[in-house]
């Protein structure tokens, strides 16, 4: 990869908004899922693929007018996404207004989040058609993988988040105003850049609460709702049910408790709902390094292997995937470079878990159906060359986490804080790390519908302390169809990007540990 220069950087050719090729035959408006409304202020799902020149002659303008005309007809399926993205600001769920009165109880309190679609004023999606001097092979080498096995992010390496449109996406906690031209924040925003040797970047960013990376073909965030525990609907909570759902490896950090302070419909003196956020374990505006590591299949078979061997430790019915073993490693080597293989303190991974498979919601499940789980151990444990206890620990947390029982015990416990926002289930700094993972999530099986090959997917999350991505690494032959499911999700290797203070950083990428000699 080579730094791309100021003549690569994209030049906007022209914006405009999509709406569905058939409007909707009347205007809708739809809670979204409890799940849904704690990811309202999460950064945006973004995701960005590059593209070899389609195998199909197509002038320019016959591209750009094809993925608007896919667009346009895959959002008759999404039409939600063309809308607004609310959420409910009174604390009386007695008094909704027009739009919410026919949702139920739980639906109506205060920060639930809705969408609102099929007026004449839908926002649409922006859609953003920009050209660059930049090939494919300068962004990215069909070998970069095999012979830079660490990329440098931010200095000596091209990130594709330059392709991103800089659209400003509307949050449903905060007012959606008219701009200078009239139009409403959009949902989600897609740009297009032509490419120099006729290939293309496509580059999408939507609200969280709307789509995670696996949402496919189906809006029905109702059906999540109707696993939880109890009678959500009703004026309290279960404590029963409130007790089960506070026994799960899930942090409970209050982002109400000082420093910060509730909304203004609430009074400044409410009980806590949770721990304050750790904020002295962690310095915001610390510089960071940013690297992606590439562990091939072997190693990651490797590491497997040396997490699995030890059956004296592992306990019956407990089987530790590759994903384990990956993760263990990253934590492990983490936790090292931040110098903490003497500290007998806790530190902690912050999994994202995608709940589809326990809630039996299908991959078409539309929206955000996550949670974070807080995979805790002493930082001694971690930093330790053993692999197997730390997988172990990480296979454990998930057991207790993915049961059905337990989930509907937390969705219940949702329905009934004061805000679903107001609690948070991970942090950043020294011991933590936060870790969202699309292994299998099919980045490299999207068909855009001209032949073109997937040269490279990438995801962007925030460039912060212990952020961490895990991703499919892309095939490495050329000529190979990337649209082509592999065999298993490390068949290519796997991609890591994670950013780190400089000088853990520097001892992270001298750990002899770090990519194993297989």
């Amino acid at each position: 990869m080579a730094a791309p220069t100021s003549s690569e950087i994209p030049s906007i050719v022209h914006i405009g908004r999509i709406l569905p090729d058939q409007p909707a035959s009347r205007e809708f408006t739809s809670p979204l899922s409890l799940l849904d409304a704690t990811t309202a202020n999460f950064s945006l799902t973004s995701a960005i693929w590059l593209l070899d020149r389609p195998n199909i002659s197509l002038a320019p303008d016959d591209l750009t007018g094809h993925l608007r005309a896919a667009f346009g007809a895959t959002l008759n399926a999404y039409q939600q996404w063309c809308g607004f993205l609310k959420s409910i600001i009174t604390i009386d769920s007695n008094k909704p207004t027009r739009e919410t009165a026919h949702f139920p109880t739980y639906a109506r309190r205060y920060g639930r989040v809705y969408v609102h679609y099929g007026t004449v004023a839908d926002p649409g999606v922006e859609f953003v058609e920009a050209t660059s001097l930049a090939t494919v092979d300068s962004l990215y080498s069909v070998h970069s993988a095999k012979r830079r096995p660490i990329w440098n992010r931010l200095e000596n390496e091209v990130t594709l988040s330059c392709f991103v449109p800089q659209t400003a996406v509307v949050n449903a906690l905060q007012p959606n105003e008219k701009d200078a031209n009239g139009s409403y924040k959009p949902c989600m925003a897609v740009q297009l850049t032509r490419l120099a040797c006729g290939g293309f970047v496509i580059a999408a960013k939507i609200a969280h609460p709307l789509a995670d990376i696996t949402a496919l073909t189906l809006f029905r965030p109702d059906i999540l709702d109707a696993h939880a525990a109890g009678d959500i609907n009703a004026s309290e909570a279960n404590p029963t049910i409130v007790q089960d759902a506070l026994a799960l490896p899930l942090h409970r950090y209050d982002w109400w408790a000082p420093p910060m302070k509730p909304p203004s419909q609430f009074s400044a003196d409410l009980a806590p709902a949770g721990k304050p956020l750790p904020w002295a374990e962690w310095d915001t505006q610390a510089k960071v390094e940013q690297y992606t590591i590439h562990l091939s299949q072997k190693q990651i078979d490797f590491l497997w292997q040396s997490a699995t061997q030890d059956s004296s430790i592992m306990l019956p019915g407990l089987k530790v995937s590759k994903h384990d073993a990956l993760l263990a490693h990253i934590w492990s080597c983490v936790v090292r470079a931040r110098g903490l293989q003497e500290d007998q303190g806790p530190v902690h991974c912050d999994l994202v878990l995608g709940t589809r498979p326990v809630l039996k919601l299908g991959a078409g499940f539309i929206g955000s159906p996550t949670m974070m789980l807080n995979i805790e151990s002493t930082a001694s444990q971690v930093a330790s060359t053993s692999l197997g206890k730390i997988a172990q620990r990480i296979r454990e947390t998930l057991m207790t986490v993915n049961d059905e029982q337990r989930l509907a015990a937390h969705l219940h416990s949702i329905a009934y804080e004061k805000s679903p926002q107001r609690i948070w289930q991970g942090f950043l700094g020294q011991r933590h790390i936060m870790v969202t993972t699309w292994a299998r999530a099919g980045m490299y099986e999207v068909d855009f519908g001209f032949g073109a090959l997937i040269r490279y997917a990438d995801g962007v999350v925030p460039c912060l302390d212990g952020c961490i991505l895990i991703n499919d690494a892309p095939p490495t032959n050329s000529t190979s169809s990337s649209n082509t499911c592999p065999r298993t999700w490390t068949d290519n290797g796997v991609d890591v990007t994670l950013p780190l203070l400089p000088e853990d950083m520097k001892r992270l990428l001298q750990d002899p540990l770090l990519l194993p000699e297989v």
